[in-house]
């Protein structure tokens, strides 16, 4: 689940990570945090930078291929696309 605003001029995007305690614990959190942080990292040049952005993490985001959590990420970040 992603939550997106547009929040006028600023210097670049901010996005930001929510995983809940419910997923797991710290170490099963902690990878999945590392995940998104990857594949937000290889895909932020696609977001506009009047755009924040928050990622609140579910359990296939640990299962996925990271191929497909990367197009995921791609998808909404053209979604939120200047």
């Amino acid at each position: 689940m992603a939550y997106c605003l547009a929040a006028g001029p600023q210097p670049r995007a901010r996005v930001g990570i929510a995983v809940p305690r419910a997923l797991g614990s710290s170490v099963v959190r902690n990878r999945i945090k590392r995940r998104l942080r990857e594949a937000v990292r290889l895909n932020l040049d696609q977001l506009g930078q009047q755009w924040n952005v928050v990622l609140q993490a579910r359990k296939p985001a640990l299962e996925a291929d990271f191929i497909a959590l990367m197009r995921e990420v791609q998808r909404l970040f053209s979604l939120c696309a200047p």
